[in-house]
């Protein structure tokens, strides 16, 4: 999402600089402010709207997240299996990121161990500090 933010406002930039070139060429000064006044509230209006989005609505929080965990190799972790009459069977923790489906969750550790567990029969808790 950032990086789209990112390409709009140098798309933004790019054109409007064009189009200033162009009426500076033609003399125009008072087209020519207008459209840097233009250029400038697009960027602002994008910078605000992207900054409000990722500091104000839960999924962007959970966007950054994501982010945050997909390039610093994970998020510092415990991960407890219990069976199916809560006596706990494992614990794993570390920085790892989790990949789950209907029925199981996936996550390899930081010596590079892969874990798959079926939680069909039990139950797992994964708790992020």
């Amino acid at each position: 999402m950032i990086g789209i933010c990112v390409l709009v406002i140098i798309a933004i930039i790019g054109i409007g600089g064009c189009i200033a070139w162009m009426l500076y060429e033609s003399e125009h000064i008072v087209g020519m402010c207008f459209t840097i006044i233009a250029i400038v509230l697009l960027c602002v209006g994008t910078i605000g709207g992207t900054f409000w989005y990722y500091n104000s609505t839960e999924s962007g929080k959970r966007a950054i997240k994501d982010w945050q965990s997909n390039t610093t190799g994970g998020i510092t972790r415990t991960v407890t299996v219990y069976d199916i009459n809560g006596k706990e069977i494992a614990k794993y923790e570390g920085k790892f990121d989790v990949e789950y489906d209907a029925e199981r969750i996936k996550f390899d550790d930081e010596e590079g161990k892969r874990h798959i567990i079926y939680y069909t029969t039990g139950t797992i808790i994964i708790d992020e500090k």
